[in-house]
C-alpha cells in the first residue's frame, strides 16, 4: 500500500480525473498567521443581523430535518431579485449546482465546452461524470470568443461571467444573441456578478435553455455557509429538485441567508467598501510596474514587467501573504489577487514594492 492509501477501489473515472485544487488555507499546517488574498473571499464580516439569525437558528429545532426546498430562502431571493420562487433552486454553494447539472442535464455521449482559462472545477466535474469536453480559448484581451462555441454542436456550455481568474465580463446582450442561435444548454456562472451588476438572469424568461447560477459566498460574505442558487425555467428547476440531495441546505445556513438578503443597506455598504479598496489596489499596483487585466469581480489578475509571476507568488508566501498562481498556458504569467481589507492591501503593497 502506498503512503497515500490504497486506490484499488477507485473506479477508472476517479483514477483518470484531474483533481481540483482549491486555494491554500491558513488552517493548513504551517500557514497560521498568513494574510489570505487567494480565494476571493469577502474581507468584511457578515452583518450583525446575519450573525444574530444564525445564533437564533442554533436551537433545539436542529433535531428536525430542514425544509427540503429551502422555501424561505427561495422567497427571499425572489423578492431581492424580482423573480418567481418557482424559477429558483437553492444549492449547497454553486459547486453543488454544477454537479447536479452534469448528473442530470447532459447524456453520457454528449459533449460540453468551457472557456480557457476559467474555473477549473468545470473541467474536473466533466471528467468525474465521464463527459467529453472542449476548451475554447479566450481572446488575447481575455474577452469571450463566443463564436468559438459555435464551431461544434455542443450539448452543454458553461461560462463564468465575470470570468475567474480573469475578471472579464460578457454583456447580457451578447449572451442573448448567442442564445438566439444555440440549441444546447447554456449555464452562466455569475458568482461575482453582484460587484458591478449586469446579470443575465432576466433572459431566463426568454430562453428555456439557460441556467444562471449565483452565489452568496462573495458579495454577501457567506462563503462559510455554502449558499448558491440557480435561476432557470420551471422545467429545469423541477429537474434540479428531483436530482438534488433531499436536505441539501441546513437550517442554520438558511436562516443566515434570509437575514443577509433582507439587509440591503449592509449589502450595499459592503460592496462599496470593497470597490473602493479595489480601486486603491489597482492604482497602487500600476505605480510599481504591474499591468492589470480589467476586472468586474472582487479580484484582479496582474503581472509585472520584469519579475516572473511564480517568483512573486513564492516570495509573498515566504512573507506570509497568500495570492493565487496557476500553472498552464497563459495564466501562469499572472498572479490573481483577491481584494482584501485596507490593512491587508497595504501590507501586500509594502512587500510587493520590496520584491519588484
Amino acid at each position: 500500500m502506498s503512503k497515500d492509501g490504497d486506490t484499488r477501489y477507485w473506479n477508472a473515472r476517479l483514477k483518470n480525473a484531474a483533481e481540483y485544487v482549491p486555494g491554500e488555507q491558513p488552517g493548513e499546517p504551517g500557514l497560521a498567521g498568513y494574510i489570505k488574498l487567494n480565494t476571493n473571499e469577502n474581507p468584511f464580516p457578515p452583518s450583525r443581523f446575519v450573525l444574530e439569525a444564525i445564533k437564533a437558528a442554533a436551537n433545539e429545532t436542529l433535531r428536525r430535518y430542514p425544509d427540503p426546498s429551502a422555501s424561505k430562502v427561495r422567497e427571499a431571493l425572489a423578492e431581492a431579485k424580482g423573480l418567481d420562487p418557482a424559477n429558483i433552486l437553492v444549492g449547497n454553494g454553486s459547486d453543488e449546482l454544477f454537479t447536479l447539472i452534469f448528473r442530470g442535464f447532459i447524456e453520457q455521449d454528449g459533449i460540453a465546452a468551457f472557456p480557457y482559462p476559467s474555473y477549473a472545477l468545470y473541467y474536473t466535474l466533466a471528467q468525474m461524470n465521464g463527459i467529453r469536453y472542449d476548451t475554447i480559448d479566450l481572446n488575447k484581451d481575455f474577452s469571450y470568443n463566443l463564436a468559438g462555441f459555435r464551431k461544434k454542436k455542443y450539448d452543454l456550455i458553461i461560462i463564468a461571467n465575470p470570468n475567474n481568474p480573469t475578471g472579464t465580463y460578457c454583456p447580457a446582450e451578447d449572451i442573448r444573441s448567442f442564445l438566439s442561435r444555440f440549441r444546447g444548454l447554456l449555464v452562466v456562472d455569475e458568482a461575482y456578478i453582484d460587484f458591478y451588476g449586469g446579470s443575465s438572469a432576466g433572459l431566463v424568461s426568454e430562453f428555456e435553455n439557460l441556467i444562471v447560477t449565483q452565489s452568496m459566498s462573495k458579495s454577501y460574505a457567506l462563503a462559510g455557509l455554502r449558499i448558491g442558487f440557480a435561476i432557470a425555467g420551471k422545467g429545469i428547476i423541477r429537474g434540479l429538485m428531483k436530482i438534488k440531495d433531499s436536505y441539501n441546505i441546513d437550517s442554520v445556513a438558511a436562516a443566515g441567508a434570509v437575514a443577509a438578503l433582507k439587509d440591503r443597506r449592509g449589502f450595499n455598504y459592503n460592496i462599496q467598501m470593497l470597490l473602493n479598496n479595489k480601486e486603491y489596489l489597482e492604482e497602487s499596483l500600476t505605480k510599481i510596474g504591474f499591468s492589470i487585466s480589467p476586472s468586474r469581480a472582487n479580484f484582479i489578475l496582474v503581472r509585472h514587467g520584469t519579475v516572473r509571476a511564480v517568483d512573486i507568488y513564492e516570495r509573498l508566501k515566504e512573507r506570509k501573504i497568500l495570492v493565487r498562481h496557476y500553472t498552464g498556458p497563459v495564466q501562469s504569467d499572472y498572479i490573481r489577487i483577491s481584494v482584501g481589507s485596507m490593512m491587508e492591501i497595504k501590507s501586500l503593497l509594502k512587500e510587493l514594492t520590496d520584491i519588484v
